[in-house]
This record gives C-alpha cells, sequence and structure tokens, in this order.
C-alpha cells in the first residue's frame, strides 16, 4: 500500500490535532476545579477584607485554609480516579507540582521577611505577581500557552490595581478582577476544552 506525502502529512495533522485536544481535555479535567476552587476563594477574601479590613487577617487564613483543604480533596479525587495505567516514577508530575507550590510559599515569605513590605497593598501584589510568575514559569516548563497568558493577565490586573486603582478600591478590584480571571479561566477550561 503506498501512501502519497500528502496523505502522510494530513494522517500526522489529525494525530497532532488530536494529541491537542487530549492535552486540553486532561488539563480541563485537573486545572479546572482548582481555578475555580481559588477564584472562589480569592473573591470572597478580597470582599470580606474590603468590607471587614479589621479582620483580613482572619478572614484570608480562613479562606485559604479551606482553599488548601479543598485543593488536597480536589487532588485526593483526581488520584483515586485516575486511570490505572503505570507510570515511570520520572514521569509523575504531581510530587514535583506539590513540592514546587509548596517550596515557592516558603520563599514567598522568606522573601516577605527579607523585604518587610511596610503597605498592606505592596505585600498582597508581591505575592500575587509571585504566583503568577510561578504559573508564566510552569506554562513555559509545560508548553502551556494557556498558563503563561493566564500569569501575565492576572499579573498586569495586580499591577494596574496597585499603582492606578485608588487603595479604597483595591481590594474591590481584585476581588472582580483577579477572582474573575480565576474563576472565568477555569469555567472556560471546563466548558471549552473538553
Amino acid at each position: 500500500m503506498d501512501v502519497t506525502k500528502q496523505e502522510a502529512e494530513a494522517t500526522l495533522e489529525q494525530i497532532q490535532a488530536l494529541a491537542n485536544h487530549t492535552r486540553r481535555a486532561i488539563a480541563s479535567k485537573y486545572t479546572s476545579p482548582l481555578l475555580i476552587l481559588w477564584g472562589l476563594v480569592f473573591t470572597v477574601a478580597y470582599l470580606g477584607t474590603h468590607f471587614f479590613v479589621a479582620r483580613a487577617f482572619h478572614i484570608w487564613m480562613v479562606l485559604d485554609a479551606i482553599g488548601l483543604i479543598g485543593t488536597f480533596f480536589i487532588c485526593w479525587q483526581q488520584l483515586r480516579s485516575a486511570s490505572p495505567i503505570k507510570v515511570s516514577p520520572a514521569e509523575k508530575m504531581g510530587w514535583r507540582m506539590f513540592w514546587f507550590w509548596t517550596l515557592l510559599f516558603v520563599y514567598i515569605f522568606i522573601w516577605l521577611n527579607i523585604m518587610a513590605p511596610v503597605k498592606a497593598v505592596q505585600m498582597n501584589a508581591f505575592m500575587v505577581t509571585a504566583v503568577m510568575f510561578a504559573s508564566v514559569a510552569k506554562g513555559l516548563w509545560l508548553r502551556s500557552s494557556f498558563m503563561v497568558w493566564f500569569g501575565l493577565a492576572v499579573t498586569a490586573i495586580t499591577l494596574f490595581g496597585l499603582y492606578l486603582v485608588p487603595r479604597t478600591y483595591y481590594c474591590l478590584w481584585m476581588a472582580v478582577m483577579a477572582g474573575g480571571a480565576f474563576l472565568a479561566s477555569g469555567l472556560y477550561l471546563r466548558l471549552r476544552w473538553r
């Protein structure tokens, strides 16, 4: 059976399209619930901070704890429902991602202690942009243009809020724009990347 060059190229394009579709479906399944969860956490935390500024620390601690518990629950559910395909230890990304994010937050708190920002808004903007830098790096590492653009967009939103939105409205801005970006991205992945 002879295959022409055009037929071979068309077959390779179909294979590449199927691989891209599969990659997007996997990203949607694993990433969208986490983006939605943290979008809700950030939206409620920023709104709580705006309306109850004296309780901001407690609001963030409680909601971050809920977010972490939710993250572990979602990851545990995903691990339990994963297909029973044998994967070599070198290919397992879950633990590497866990340690990446854990160490990132350790370093963020080290850097915050070294730099000691004076204003809470500066501290918040630093933390958000550090996490978004990690998102961009992860996107480059995993060849995910979505994660790169997501990280750049939330960074731009944060910097706009830091420098151009009056301090009184910074938390409202971040609730709608940053929390909304997480929510919208999670919903987009869930609905469009199936």
